[in-house]
């Protein structure tokens, strides 16, 4: 058994740090619980009319019933919306093909800086006024996407000038999130620098200033933090968006039940005016959205008719968890088992030697020099501990979930949307969200884009046993 013991700055520094994880702990709670609280939700629909539901753009109308999200068919609902207001037009030129034409003698005075944009593309790809409309891609990937960032940020914009969205943290909430982030900033940084050192051996700036050492080292944490609700920015509804909301939601409702509307062609916008703007925006003027394909083809979005009606579908493939996605259940129950014997071994006997190290590294003062190598062992001792748990965790998880969907499966019925690297994902009418299933390339022949498929899936792990094209 290992015998060290810290002395009482090392038994301060490992206080510290304790503390420091405890603090942490009620951090990410207080994130976790102001992440709820602000997901925006959407406001029971006003009646189905054919009113408009505002003066906003079809672009911040999408963004709205959206859930204050702005969605790739924005895009083109701006250029249709552009068309209706005469500052371009699409003609039909052949069956399926349309062109779009900029009208050199339209006003353009008034432009939101995302209609603007999507104006200034158009003329910029433009010959003698004129571009095909499936020649509107936004580029290579890269630049598909900065074009595309730019475009949301303006609608988002647009959207907070009218008072329709707010930031997802608020200054009270931001302000909370920094206050409490305080403790395990200073504390972790304070644990370091209380840390012993070898002074025989190194000597470090901490020794020479610890109160600036631990400010320091504080902020950094601190800041590193704040990097995370930040990096998960979003929007949300205000008061006078969710009213708005509600009446798009209404126009929306009464566009949905005219079917002829979803399979309006973009130049249809000649007969239905701003209507075909705001039903692409809103998700339900998809034969117009197909035929203008402005930007890259989004993997995590896709337009589908199955089940009578166009929509988009939001497309998710797992690949870290569950563990064991996409293989054959008898492999994953297999290799959590044997995992699960060997490491659950490994955790059984180790668990008490290292937790009786830990208790005799803070009971026993070691001599002078080693009391750098106790505070590392103590540190050692606790990630060998927490390594082992997430590993038999992760091995049960795995084992249940084979052993599970040994002799367990569904039937699944519907249209391919897309294909990805190994993904397949199938919409099948009943979800406006769906996970895409792993394939092995053997099983892969019968899913072809746009086929309608019968796939027979276990439940938990996703594994693919049959896939067969549907009558």
């Amino acid at each position: 058994m290992l015998v060290f013991a810290l002395s009482s700055a090392g038994e301060r520094a490992l206080g510290f740090a304790v503390a420091a994880a405890v603090a942490l702990a009620a951090w990410l709670l207080l994130l976790a619980v102001l992440a709820l609280a602000s997901r925006p939700d959407l406001p029971q629909a006003a009646a189905a009319t054919s009113d408009f539901g505002g003066k906003e753009s079809p672009a911040v109308a999408g963004f709205l019933a959206n859930r204050w999200e702005v969605g790739h068919e924005a895009v083109p609902a701006t250029l249709l919306d552009l068309a209706a207001r005469k500052v371009i037009a699409i003609d039909q030129v052949a069956p399926e093909r349309f062109v779009c034409r900029v009208r050199s003698s339209a006003p353009t005075g008034g432009l939101a800086d995302y209609e603007r944009q999507v104006l200034d593309h158009v003329r910029a790809l433009a010959t003698a006024g004129v571009v095909p409309c499936e020649a509107l891609t936004t580029g290579p990937e890269a630049d598909s996407k900065g074009w595309w960032d730019r475009f949301r940020k303006a609608v988002v914009a647009d959207a907070r000038r009218q008072g329709l969205s707010r930031s997802r943290w608020s200054k009270g909430a931001t302000i909370a999130l920094g206050v409490v982030a305080t403790a395990p900033a200073i504390l972790a940084a304070t644990a370091f620098v209380l840390a012993p050192t070898d002074k025989a051996n190194t000597s470090s700036s901490k020794d020479d200033n610890p109160v600036a050492g631990a400010l320091g080292l504080g902020f950094v944490a601190w800041t590193g933090l704040m990097a995370l609700p930040f990096s998960l920015r979003a929007e949300r509804d205000t008061k006078a968006g969710r009213a708005a909301a509600a009446r798009w939601l209404g126009l929306r409702d009464y566009l949905h039940e005219d079917e002829a509307f979803d399979e309006a062609p973009p130049a249809a916008v000649a007969i239905w005016d701003r209507y075909l703007a705001y039903g692409a925006a809103m998700g339900v003027a998809a034969g117009a959205v197909r035929a203008l394909p402005l930007g890259a083809e989004s993997d995590t979005e896709a337009w589908s008719s199955y089940g009578g009606r166009w929509h988009v579908v939001r497309v998710r493939y797992p690949s870290k968890w569950p563990p064991g996605y996409g293989s054959h259940p008898l492999k994953v129950a297999a290799k959590g088992l044997f995992v699960l014997a060997v490491f659950g071994t490994f955790l059984r006997t180790l668990a008490g030697p290292l937790a009786t190290a830990i208790g005799d590294f803070i009971d026993k003062r070691p001599p002078d020099d080693q009391r750098t190598v106790a505070l590392i062992v103590t540190a050692i001792a606790g990630l060998i501990l927490a390594v082992l748990a997430v590993v038999v965790i992760r091995s049960a998880v795995m084992a249940l979930a084979g052993l599970s969907d040994l002799f367990a499966k569904r039937t699944v019925e519907g249209l391919v949307i897309r294909l990805r690297g190994g993904y397949v994902a199938v919409d099948d009418g009943a979800s406006t969200k769906v996970r895409a299933w792993r394939v092995e390339p053997a099983r892969m022949g019968a899913a072809a884009r746009g086929a309608v498929v019968r796939v027979t899936v276990t439940p938990r792990l996703g594994f693919v046993r049959h896939v067969e094209r549907s009558a």
